[in-house]
């Protein structure tokens, strides 16, 4: 089975393949797709996203998104995920399934606080999960995720792990009333440590991509911190470069 927004996106890429939607031609908007489809607009600028990394469309505001090519210009493989927004990330969580190993509350350490870019002696909650693709038959592991919530809402989002199914950001906004404003991201080569490599279903040493994002207000206070590890053979990660007009 097949996550909603992968489902969609490979039936526009079959129908552009089959000459449905020719090179040139304008694709329904978004609102028409989630009516085709019966699914969210959120659903639909997902697999939007993941059409265009392939190469297959272009987006313009206030113009509409056009085909581009018949056939993708790189080949799929693993997990692909394509993240320019804050929503973005948001739909990651909506997308896929946690599954939660477990939770401790921690004070950071000399190495922690460095890991996690905050001061030494800093109160959080650690919430230790592995994020899957719903109904996958293999059950391989996307990566695993040490997520830090800052003690302020630690007894509120401990209550409330087993029941809220999107990232814990958009639990902490609720909580907090108040909307991360920036998160800033650091990516970098790893290999997979070895007390969480069985659980990744991944060799200890492995090569691995490690990214840390930074959730802050727009006071510039950071109220969480979320470390993932990807193993190199099952995520693909796309960004765009545009030039400034």
């Amino acid at each position: 089975m097949e996550t909603r927004y992968a489902y969609v996106a490979r039936a526009l890429a079959e129908a552009i393949a089959a000459g449905r939607h020719p090179v040139g031609s304008m694709l329904p908007n978004e609102l028409d797709l989630a009516e085709q489809f019966a699914v969210s607009r959120a659903t639909v600028r997902a697999a939007m996203r993941e059409l265009q990394a392939s190469g297959l469309i272009s987006r313009k505001k206030n113009v509409g998104t056009r085909v581009e090519a018949l056939r993708p210009s790189r080949s799929a493989g693993g997990f692909a995920q394509t993240l320019n927004s804050i929503e973005a990330v948001q739909q990651f969580g909506v997308e896929t399934e946690r599954h939660v190993q477990r939770v401790a509350d921690v004070v950071t350490d000399d190495a922690l606080a460095k890991a996690l870019g905050c001061r030494a002696g800093r109160r959080w909650l650690r919430i230790s999960s592995l994020r899957l693709v719903p109904d996958d038959a293999s059950r391989t592991p996307i990566c695993w995720t040490d997520v830090y919530i800052d003690d302020a809402f630690a007894a509120e989002v401990r209550a409330r792990i087993d029941t809220h199914r999107a990232i814990f950001g958009t639990l902490v906004e609720q909580i907090s009333g108040r909307r991360f404003s920036e998160i800033r991201q650091d990516i970098s080569a790893v290999g997979v440590p070895e007390p969480i490599a069985e659980p990744l279903k991944a060799a200890p040493g492995a090569h691995a991509l490690s990214i840390r994002r930074q959730y802050l207000f727009n006071s510039n206070e950071m109220a969480e911190v979320s470390i993932s590890v990807h193993p190199a053979d099952r995520y693909h990660y796309t960004t765009r470069l545009l030039r400034q007009q």
